[in-house]
């Protein structure tokens, strides 16, 4: 790299304009030839952002006659560093060089003083800090208020373009935002920016991911220290079944079930531990019924109906109970279910 150092002799110096000052002064920096010894730098730099009177860097020199001194560095990414004044006195003493220009680029920048006499230092560019913005997703902690689920959600159907999320917050602090879901049944609903202006906004969420199995999910949608529910379900591809669970009276209304298998803590469910509904079909087509998670356990089936009328689905347990009692799960229909009656529940004994 090019550089314009300040040289510095018995006889005279040159300043940094080439120009030569008579004068008796005459010293040399510690670790002269090679990197300076233990130099002090003051301040943080940020590519962008001008330097202050805080940007500096502090020389240790020995002199060995006493006069007036100008000392200025080589120009590296829109840096120097410079420093006048007088030695009054022989010896060890230190030198602060105050730092000037704007850093141009992030990253490591090498300095020197004299040629002969003089020696180097690095300085470290970061690049500009990133201010985080303040602000709470519209119905924090509870419910997502006013969330838009756009785009339509088929299990083993990549998401595309058109699946996202539209979700307004509060913005008190302006700034970068990160805000995103957990990941559930293999799809993420995530968007990163900055809010220029405090106030309502509206931020766009893509999802991506591939749906595994029809079910539904209640995601945490997550930003700043705020977060709030919604609920997205993962259905079977056309055409879709529209029916019933049946069930009878009582609070809460149990399914007309019929439970199989044994149930015992810390034992895994197996393809003998179902459970039998009845539900009524009103129009044949794709369908899933699944279980809420209750003490370990879930219940579930896939399946299409071919008829219409009432009819006995078996759902299959999966999971293991991690205590004993007596358990309700809610089955619940995947997809629509303009009918109605579309819960109910039923009671798993554990040992």
């Amino acid at each position: 790299m090019g550089c314009c150092f300040f040289w510095a002799t018995c006889q005279k110096e040159y300043s940094y304009e080439g120009g030569p000052v008579l004068t008796n002064t005459a010293y040399t920096f510690i670790g002269a030839g090679a990197a300076c010894a233990n130099p002090v730098l003051g301040g943080r730099y940020y590519a962008g952002t001008a330097l202050a009177d805080t940007n500096t860097v502090s020389l240790r020199v020995h002199v060995t006659a006493t006069g007036p001194y100008n000392i200025t560095t080589n120009t590296n990414n829109g840096l120097y560093f410079s420093a006048t004044g007088s030695f009054s006195d022989t010896g060890t003493q230190t030198v602060i060089l105050k730092g000037r220009g704007t850093p141009a680029n992030a990253g490591s920048f090498s300095y020197g003083t004299a040629k002969d006499t003089g020696c180097s230092f690095s300085i470290l560019v970061d690049k500009q800090p990133v201010k985080m913005a303040a602000y709470s997703i519209s119905g924090s902690p509870n419910a997502c208020v006013s969330l838009l689920v756009n785009g339509s959600y088929v299990y083993g159907s990549s998401l595309t373009t058109l699946n996202s999320l539209i979700a307004n917050v509060l913005v008190t602090v302006p700034g970068y935002y990160s805000m995103g879901t957990d990941t559930l049944d293999g799809i993420s609903f995530s968007a990163t920016g900055t809010f220029t202006s405090p106030g309502i906004k509206s931020v766009t969420l893509a999802g991506k991911g591939i749906p595994g199995t029809p079910k539904n999910l209640l995601f945490t949608l997550l930003g700043d220290t705020s977060h709030c529910s919604f609920a997205i379900a993962v259905v079977n591809p056309q055409p879709l079944a529209t029916y019933v669970l049946e069930s009878g009276f009582g609070t809460p209304n149990p399914c007309i079930y019929t439970v199989a298998g044994n149930y015992h803590v810390d034992s895994l469910l197996t393809n003998a531990n179902t459970v039998s509904l009845h539900v009524y079909v009103a129009v044949p087509g794709n369908f899933t019924i699944t279980t809420d998670e209750v003490n370990g356990m879930v219940f579930s089936y896939t399946g299409t109906f071919s008829a219409i009328g009432s009819q006995q689905v078996t759902l299959v347990g999966s999971g293991k109970p991690t205590v004993s009692g007596g358990f309700l799960l809610t089955p619940q229909i995947v997809g629509p279910h303009p009918l109605g009656g579309e819960t109910c529940a039923i009671n798993i004994p554990v040992q």
